[in-house]
């Protein structure tokens, strides 16, 4: 996540709210209307991976699969899969991590744990602070997200500590239930964390991503001194840092982009040697736009570290998306979570740029070839928001995402057709009318969850 997102969602609402009474906004249809739809997505294989139902209104992101394919981490709003018979009651205001079976879902389920799908529950641990040790409570009291897969039984994921978001590695092996207590162990740690009054004592460390070869971790760092003043808070870099044995702690970092206003989602090349981030253009120097987020590219060698811990900031930074305001709207396109595909040649994202029949308020997925070479194209475009792309390896250029897009038109044909297939078999034998009807009222429910949930798909042939 970046920068922004996690300090000034507020502001953000406020200043958008502010441009649309200025400018305004339609979902009138534009005349360029050329996309083609398959019921209520973009053209492509779409299927379920969580399908269960939700009032509440559950949101499943960050989705990550495993080595192997078996399984998916992803974060989860606390309540969708709560340990023990009962929630508290004040039900904690945060996300967990939940692992789920690749499996795909044919059908809706009432809970998510009814899919199989395990909490990643963590027990407590000290957090050091100058000479003091500091109690953490994870389950109940951290903030959590963005899970990594470093190999098919181990993840890594950040965690708010008491100075700020770490990176922790834990152990949640197939066998894993969701009322197991798990170890954390953290990899990288600040130096700041040993002092009790440095002059800069909270660091943001977000976005983990491992590195092919599992040898580097590429995070987003930004620091602050109080909480709630901005002024008192550094810009944003990309930094990497080995990754440690099992037991022992990182303390050594190196940062390779320069500082924007937002620089954040790293993500490596197949090859290791250049990882792709999104970032406010000041990342480069200039004085662009604060809320503008394009994608760059920079090189990372292993082999230029300097001696003193150092490294060339932005080695051949390379510029891939150049968005402009939109007619109409003086807001800028946000580019964001931009990944390789398995060859590495092209780059998929998420972007707010406008689609037909859209405001321009809404996330959809597209793509650019890895050297930015050709204008963006649609990946996959619902009504909604759609969000969280990665490939899987799989055929058809298969990619795992989050949308809220609610469930597909092909299960919900297929779903209605059952039902009045069940509903004419009861015995007080309905008519044909009456089993259309109420095979329709049943797809009705489902179609509530439409911008009320956020699933995980599978896409693929796109």
């Amino acid at each position: 996540m970046a920068r922004l997102d996690h300090r000034f969602p507020l502001l953000i609402l406020v200043s958008s709210a502010i441009v649309l009474l200025a400018v305004g906004c339609t979902t009138r249809p534009e005349a360029n209307e050329t996309l083609t739809m398959s019921g209520n997505h973009s053209a492509g294989d779409l299927v379920m991976v969580t399908a269960d139902t939700s009032s509440d209104g559950f949101h499943y992101l960050n989705p990550a699969i495993s080595p192997d394919g078996t399984r998916i981490a992803f974060s989860a709003d606390w309540a969708a899969i709560p340990p023990g018979d009962r929630l508290p009651d004040v039900t904690p205001n945060i996300r967990q991590i939940a692992v789920t079976p690749n499996v795909v879902k044919a059908s809706p389920m009432l809970g998510l744990g009814d899919s199989g799908a395990n909490l990643v529950q963590l027990r407590q641990f000290l957090f050091l602070v100058g000479d003091r040790e500091i109690a953490v409570f994870p389950h109940l009291e951290a903030q959590k997200g963005q899970p990594v897969w470093i190999d098919d039984d181990n993840l890594m994921f950040w965690v708010k500590s008491p100075q700020g978001a770490r990176i922790f590695r834990v152990n949640a092996p197939p066998s894993i239930t969701s009322t197991d207590l798990l170890n954390v162990e953290i990899l990288h740690r600040e130096l700041s964390d040993s002092e009790q009054f440095a002059e800069i004592p909270f660091w943001e460390h977000l976005s983990p991503a491992l590195s092919p070869n599992g040898q580097w971790v590429a995070f987003s760092r930004y620091g602050y001194q109080d909480v709630d003043s901005l002024a008192t808070t550094t810009k944003q870099s990309i930094w990497v840092f080995q990754m440690p044995e099992a037991g022992e702690v990182s303390e050594l970092a190196f940062q390779v982009s320069g500082e924007g206003s937002q620089v954040d989602e790293p993500s490596w090349s197949p090859d290791g040697r250049t990882i792709v981030f999104q970032a406010s253009t000041d990342v480069t120097g200039t004085s662009d736009s604060y809320f503008s987020k394009e994608l760059f590219t920079v090189d990372f060698d292993p082999e230029a570290l300097a001696e003193d811990g150092t490294m060339e900031l932005n080695r051949n930074i390379q510029r891939l998306t150049f968005s402009e305001a939109q007619v109409g709207s003086p807001i800028s396109i946000r580019n964001s979570k931009p990944v390789f595909s398995p060859d590495g040649q092209r780059i998929v994202f998420v972007s707010d740029r406008r689609v037909p029949t859209l405001t321009f308020t809404d996330k959809n997925i597209w793509w650019i070839p890895s050297d930015g070479s050709l204008d963006p194209q649609l990946v996959f475009f619902t009504r909604s928001d759609d969000v969280d792309p990665v490939f899987t390896g799989g055929p058809g250029n298969e990619i795992l995402l989050s949308s809220s897009m609610g469930f597909p038109t092909e299960m919900l044909n297929v779903l209605e057709a059952e039902a009045y297939e069940r509903i004419l078999a009861l015995e007080w034998q309905p008519n044909e009318v009456q089993a259309a009807a109420l095979a329709a009222s049943e797809r009705e429910e489902l179609e509530f969850f439409e911008n009320v949930m956020s699933h995980l798909y599978l896409l693929s042939n796109w």
